[in-house]
């Protein structure tokens, strides 16, 4: 799977998209207008159920670094991002949403990490984007900007060497909540083409499961060595009406097994049986970790999978389903020959130090920042009315604040 071009360029963005259509383009225009070096790819996977994006390239985009591919056929989310993966030829890749956007400086990270035979790079993300149609109600102590919001979150440039198994553990400790671990990512982060070979070799495809970036993040700790993180914002994290958090942060990103969308064209899919049987953020990703251990040959692992945890943060977080979370964690209890008696203890525990010592924190935070006290410096732009004009943003700040990746690194 590797490559035939004899000179490949340093970075591959690549970009699946589905029906829609606008973010994508401001998100190419964004990305191909930022960056001016040439060895550099942007790589958009098109499986829409039009061919408005392909017409719009064909007419408007005259840059040879630009990968377009329109599969007409229905793809799964699993399925669209690996054949972006099989249209990227750069030595590294980095994958991100229609509606994200790059700092421009993430050439300049690709390079860093090639000089330095880094594996992975795993980037903060510390710049949000919320897009101007996202629609969604305001909550308890946080009020959701609906005019297009850029934040920039205060990061430090500090690097610090991950240990990729050490990472997967926590993963598993904390029953799939891979985002609050150093785990490296493919999913706005920097991987070694390399490392994704070897992930194909091994399972004959580079994702599984049904949450491709969470797939990709257990699989590229499997096999990466040299892993660093960065306190430094590589991507832009947006967020739009159609995408997957703005449903969550609408609360619809939840209901019954047979509506979520990842198993859309997915074809015959077996749901591991230790998860509890219903659609949210918590399960899928749960139950993608648990997937991708087995594919990969960590069955050692399964034994150590937080079960209570993943409960207790689904029970807070969707308590209708209260009842089936509670069935399924006894079930899978008894599956894995755990103790009633201690689970249900570990069950208690976790809803006392994980969903609800998080609320709380929550709570302390948000009461701090209306006081005053010991306020960060987060930068806050209202009326930004696109990834374009994000991007122009992001970077004028860091030129003005001398806090370019050039800058930071040694």
């Amino acid at each position: 799977m590797t490559s035939l071009k004899k000179n490949p360029p340093i970075l591959s963005v690549v970009i699946p998209t589905r029906n829609r259509q606008k973010y994508a383009i401001s998100a190419i225009i964004s990305i191909l207008s930022s960056i001016s070096a040439s060895d550099f790819e942007l790589v958009v996977q098109d499986n829409s159920d039009s061919r408005d994006l392909e017409d719009y390239i064909r007419n408007k985009v005259k840059d040879s670094r630009l990968q377009y591919n329109y599969t007409s056929t229905p793809l799964s989310f699993i399925d669209n991002f690996d054949a972006g993966v099989r249209l990227a030829s750069g030595k590294y890749l980095c994958f991100i949403g229609d509606d994200d956007g790059v700092n421009p400086e993430i050439i300049e990270a690709a390079r860093w990490a090639d000089s330095n035979n880094i594996d992975a790079l795993k980037p903060t993300i510390r710049v949000f984007y919320l897009w101007p149609d996202l629609e969604v109600p305001s909550i308890l102590f946080t009020k959701i900007p609906s005019n297009g919001f850029l934040t920039i979150r205060p990061f430090s440039g500090k690097i610090t060497k991950v240990n990729p198994e050490k990472e997967i553990r926590k993963v598993v400790r904390n029953g799939g909540k891979y985002l609050e671990t150093d785990i490296p990512k493919l999913y706005h982060g920097i991987v070694k083409r390399e490392v994704l070979n070897k992930v194909y070799e091994k399972i004959g495809t580079f994702f599984g499961g049904l949450s491709p970036d969470v797939f990709a993040a257990i699989a590229v700790a499997s096999f990466a060595k040299n892993v660093v993180s960065i306190d430094y914002p590589l991507t832009i994290s947006g967020t739009c009406k159609l995408s997957g958090a703005g449903a969550s942060m609408r609360g619809e990103h939840v209901g019954h097994l047979e509506d979520a969308p990842h198993f859309k064209y997915r074809g015959a899919y077996k749901w591991a049986e230790i998860i509890p049987r219903f659609y949210s953020v918590e399960t899928i990703w749960a139950e993608t970790t648990v997937t991708a251990l087995k594919v990969l040959g960590r069955d050692d692992l399964l034994q150590d999978f937080n079960l209570p945890l993943l409960a207790a943060n689904c029970i807070v977080a969707h308590p209708e389903y209260k009842s089936i979370i509670l069935h399924d964690m006894y079930k899978a209890f008894r599956m894995t020959n755990k103790s009633q008696l201690e689970g249900t203890f570990q069950f208690c525990y976790s809803l006392l130090v994980g969903p609800m010592w998080r609320i709380f924190k929550r709570v302390i935070n948000r009461t701090r920042t209306i006081l005053m006290i010991n306020r960060e410096e987060i930068i806050r732009v209202s009326n930004v009315k696109d990834i374009v004009e994000a991007t122009l943003i992001l970077s004028e700040y860091l030129t003005t604040n001398n806090k370019r990746f050039i800058d930071l690194v040694p």
